[in-house]
């Protein structure tokens, strides 16, 4: 089995508030607007089927699949801004980026062209260029991949069963495991992205085949930063990020996991040294019956924190 981070690293969700001009009022009573598409995969177009709405609070869109955009009038010149920027921009976040203050612009920079009542000066724009504006949610992330699907959802498998976080409390859903899911400082997920696109796919509009092979492949790492952790760790403003913040923060988080050593097959009860020999040998099927494959193999995750392709010899 072969498992690589393709050095990627992404930033999923904001919650920001930035100084941009704007008329407070037109803002806060809401908009439908088009989900941005990609044309021939330069430049934009719209999808004249799909709309999104901006909402005149910010509500019940706090899941990073969704692609709306919550964008609320703070003051007269501050927009509060929350949603998965990357993917409100690009109708897919399988890919994306660790660049955060051009994530920012080209979202403000799409807000304007959709939106007449926001209408950011060169001034306010060259500010958010610089980083000048506050966070209070950041999510950030790096995919794990595999050879094969299947290999990622085995990860995930032994994820559930034997993974550990030094001092985070875990919980398993079904295509997940937290640690400190009800922080409020911050929350490390795992997760099986090729489901997690089935599961939400109304979410995502900009799919092809080699994107949703990619997300097959993905056991996707993500760190979700809230207030309090930002403030203790001086990451507040955008200017305090850079690509280099983003990748030491998520290749940090994963460092920490802890799993077991995967054994030598000499050192497992004998039923299953049996059952990996005739797995070796291409002859399970004439010694087992497939109900006894079956548990087996699940036996050796759950107990064992091994899957076949695991075992060394």
């Amino acid at each position: 089995m072969t498992t690589t981070t393709d050095k990627t690293y992404n930033i999923d969700w904001l919650t920001i508030e930035v100084k941009v001009t704007h008329d407070k009022e037109v803002v806060n009573n809401g908009v439908s607007i088009r989900i941005p598409k990609l044309k021939n995969g330069d430049g934009y177009d719209f999808d004249l089927n799909t709309k999104s709405y901006i909402k005149a609070r910010i509500a019940n869109s706090n899941h990073s699949y969704s692609n709306e955009l919550d964008v609320k009038s703070v003051n007269d010149n501050e927009l509060k801004i929350s949603g998965n920027f990357y993917k409100w921009l690009n109708g897919e976040n399988i890919k994306g980026t660790d660049n955060i203050t051009k994530l920012v612009g080209d979202v403000i920079i799409r807000l304007s062209e959709l939106m007449p009542a926001i209408t950011p000066t060169q001034k306010e724009l060259q500010a958010i260029d610089d980083g000048e504006f506050n966070i209070h949610r950041i999510d950030i992330n790096m995919p794990i991949l595999f050879d094969t699907q299947q290999q990622a959802i085995n990860y995930l498998e032994k994820l559930k069963h034997h993974a550990s976080y030094p001092y985070l409390k875990k919980d398993v859903e079904n295509n997940g495991v937290y640690f400190g899911k009800s922080s409020k400082r911050k929350t490390i997920l795992y997760y099986h992205k090729g489901n997690e696109i089935v599961a939400n796919k109304k979410y995502q509009h900009n799919l092809d085949n080699d994107l949703i092979e990619l997300a097959n492949r993905m056991i996707r790492c993500e760190l979700k930063l809230f207030w309090r952790d930002l403030y203790d760790n001086n990451l507040l403003r955008g200017h305090n990020w850079t690509s280099s913040t983003v990748e030491q923060l998520i290749e940090n988080t994963h460092d920490k996991l802890r799993l077991p050593e995967v054994l030598d097959i000499q050192h497992l009860p004998a039923k299953y040294v049996r059952f990996i020999s005739c797995f070796k040998a291409g002859t399970l099927v004439m010694g087992y019956k497939s109900p006894t494959i079956e548990r087996m193999k699940k036996d050796l995750i759950r107990k064992h924190g091994l899957y076949l392709d695991d075992i060394v010899y």
